[in-house]
Parts: C-alpha cells; sequence; structure tokens
C-alpha cells in the first residue's frame, strides 16, 4: 500500500471521525437541556385521561406476572385505564398466569386476546385496534414498571400536545461484567435516543416504554409497508409519526419515575439474537435523519475495525487502531456520564474503556449480521 493511499484512507476516516463528533457531540448537548422535574400531583387535564396499556407476550410466563403487579400498583386511578394483553401463540403458561392474574384482580380491567396474526408487531397492531382509550401506552412483557409510570408519562404528555412520547429503558440486573457491559451499551443507546429527541431530530425509541395517541396511530398504520418485518413496532411507527406530525410531535421524558426496568441477556446468543432482529429493520427505513445517525455511527466503528485489521500487514496502523478508540472514548464520554448519573449506574463507567474496545467489533458483527440474514422475533 503506498504512502498516497494511506494519506487518502486517513484522510477519509478522519472525516468520519468529525462526523461522529457532531452527532454525538449534539445528542450530548440534547442531553444538557433536560431539567430535573418533579410532578407531586398530576393537574386536573391529565386526570380527565383514560389509557390503555398494550402488550404482546410470546413465552412469558415467568416473567408477565412481575409485569402486571408493577401495572396493579400504579398510582394512576385503576377506573381510568386498562390492560391488553395479546398472546403471540405462547407454548408456556403465559396466558394462564395473565388469565389467573385476572381473576384474583377484577378491580384492574385486563383484556386477554388471542394471537390472530404472527410476530410482535402484529400482536401490537391488533391490541391497537380493540384499545378504545384516547392514549396508549406500550411496554414489554418482561418488563418491571415505576408506580407512578402512567401518571409521570399522561401528565407530560397531555401538557405538551404530543403525538408519541418516549421513555427511559434501564436493562438489570448488572452482576457479571457480560451484564454490565450490556447495561453500559444500552445505556448510550437511551443517551442517544434522549439527546437527539431534545434538539428535535428522534433517531431512536424503544417499544418497552412509549406513549402515542391512539387515533393518530390508527391514521398512521394505513401508510405503514414494515408490517411484514420482524422487529421494528417501534421505530416505523415513529417514522410515520415524524412524517406525518413532525419532529415536534416526538419528545422523550427523562424522569426517575418514568424508568422502565427489563432484563438483561443471559448469554452472548440471545444477545446477538435481539441485536441482529434490530439490526434487521434498519434497511427499510425512509427517515434520512435516522438513516444518516446509523451510516456515521456504522462507518466510524468500521473505520476503527479497519485499523486493527489492517495493522496485521502494516504495524503502524495497530497505533492508529489504538488512537481511535482512545478519540472515541473522549467523544463518548460525556455523554455516558450523564446518562449513568441520572439512572444511578455511576460505577459501570469504570467499564468504559473495555467496552470502547470491543463496541467496535459488535457494531460491525451485528450490522452485517442483521442485514444479511433472515430474523424472527422469537
Amino acid at each position: 500500500m503506498s504512502l498516497e493511499t494511506i494519506h487518502i484512507i486517513l484522510n477519509i476516516i478522519m472525516i468520519f471521525a468529525a462526523m461522529y463528533l457532531i452527532c454525538i457531540g449534539a445528542f450530548t448537548y440534547g442531553l444538557t437541556l433536560y431539567r430535573h422535574r418533579v410532578v407531586e400531583t398530576m393537574c386536573t387535564s391529565s386526570l380527565q385521561h383514560n389509557v390503555s396499556i398494550l402488550i404482546a407476550a410470546r413465552n412469558e410466563g415467568e416473567n408477565i406476572e412481575k409485569l402486571l403487579q408493577s401495572l396493579y400498583y400504579q398510582s394512576f386511578n385503576k377506573e381510568k385505564f386498562d390492560v391488553i394483553i395479546v398472546d403471540d401463540h405462547s407454548t408456556d403458561d403465559t396466558f394462564a398466569v395473565s388469565e389467573n392474574f385476572r381473576i384474583l384482580h377484577p378491580e384492574m380491567n385486563l383484556k386477554l386476546l388471542k394471537a390472530t396474526g404472527s410476530g410482535k408487531k402484529q400482536a401490537i397492531s391488533q391490541a391497537l385496534h380493540a384499545a378504545e382509550n384516547e392514549l396508549v401506552m406500550v411496554t414489554d412483557a418482561d418488563c418491571e414498571l415505576p408506580q407512578r409510570w402512567i401518571e409521570v408519562m399522561v401528565d407530560y404528555f397531555v401538557n405538551h400536545d404530543l403525538k408519541m412520547l418516549l421513555g427511559p429503558v434501564l436493562l438489570s440486573p448488572a452482576d457479571t461484567l457480560f451484564e454490565k457491559l450490556q447495561v453500559l451499551e444500552h445505556l448510550s443507546l437511551i443517551a442517544s435516543t434522549a439527546g437527539s429527541a431534545a434538539i428535535g431530530m428522534p433517531v431512536m425509541c424503544n417499544g418497552a416504554n412509549m406513549m402515542y395517541d391512539r387515533k393518530a396511530a390508527l391514521e398512521v398504520e394505513k401508510e405503514r409497508t414494515d408490517m411484514k418485518i420482524a422487529s421494528g413496532d417501534d421505530m416505523f411507527l415513529m417514522e410515520q409519526f415524524l412524517k406525518h406530525y413532525g419532529s415536534d410531535s416526538v419528545k422523550f421524558l427523562l424522569d426517575n419515575e418514568a424508568i422502565v426496568k427489563t432484563a438483561t441477556m443471559p448469554d452472548l446468543k440471545a444477545f446477538f439474537r435481539q441485536r441482529r432482529r434490530w439490526v434487521s429493520k434498519t434497511k427499510a427505513y425512509t427517515n434520512w435523519k435516522i438513516i444518516a445517525t446509523a451510516l456515521i455511527v456504522l462507518m466510524f466503528n468500521l473505520s476503527i475495525v479497519f485499523f486493527f485489521a489492517a495493522g496485521f500487514f502494516i504495524k503502524v496502523f495497530w497505533v492508529f487502531f489504538v488512537l481511535y478508540v482512545i478519540m472515541k472514548t473522549l467523544i463518548d464520554f460525556p455523554i455516558l456520564r450523564r446518562i449513568t448519573n441520572f439512572m444511578k449506574q455511576q460505577k459501570l463507567m469504570l467499564w468504559m474503556l473495555p467496552l470502547e474496545f470491543v463496541y467496535p467489533f459488535y457494531v460491525v458483527f451485528t450490522a452485517v449480521a442483521g442485514l444479511v440474514s433472515n430474523v424472527k422475533w422469537k
């Protein structure tokens, strides 16, 4: 490889690094715009709204009772919300556990449906069409909700005249090294979700914690062309809200009382299966801001992987590999520091540098695997 070629490659990679710096810097700035808010009591207008909680469940017999318990103990008036669970062809006792809970707690309006389609996206759509309340909230069957989850989400949604509200999600537990790295990596996604929404360009969301206007969702669903894609029940819906109602219609609520907890993946196989599913939907995105962000992150991480691989042939590239990992660490540090502080996970920052050395390889692997392989929900 000639010096001229090396120079061209380095210039291209520097451009990607600059774009990554601008992108993450913008998201970090977005995080600084959030201010601590305390909702002691709901305003009168918020109390007037009814909510439907939509849940798609498949083989969650071990987890769904914990979710239902956290819904039962919500501070929100039980007469003002209902829960719609669509059992997506479970082969365990998911439906039986849910039915038993419904019988034991008749004061909570719990509706159980058998899925007519297949996959999470179809199940959520079925629940949406079955809902009658004006506002809907969505979470996953393996989640645990804070007591004031409905209350704070509804209050913010109503008082900001939104079409969609996104909320924070925390993986738990974080005991083993594998779990710690999962949680820290996921926190970086939540930070980017919150930061991008704050500057008026939402590029990510998480179906474990979101809220939207039912009529608006039914309206934009008519134009969705993604229903056969296994993943993306959240992202493609957000894309349609952005297209039809603009970026101001979608916001993020960075509030400790809105943090939804969900489990870390038990092993590498399950982890990569989930991440491949997430990546597989990116080829169907239409929002240029979402596409551009994904490409910038991918290309910068691919550049770091390139330096590592090229080092086997030209030793100096290993120096560049280390330098660019350090550069990426410095770029990522402020946004990760802010989100770990908010989530009270500051100790995880000790694992940031090891994660930064592994992360580029993980991003490139999952990107390739997700785009070329067929994936399914479960």
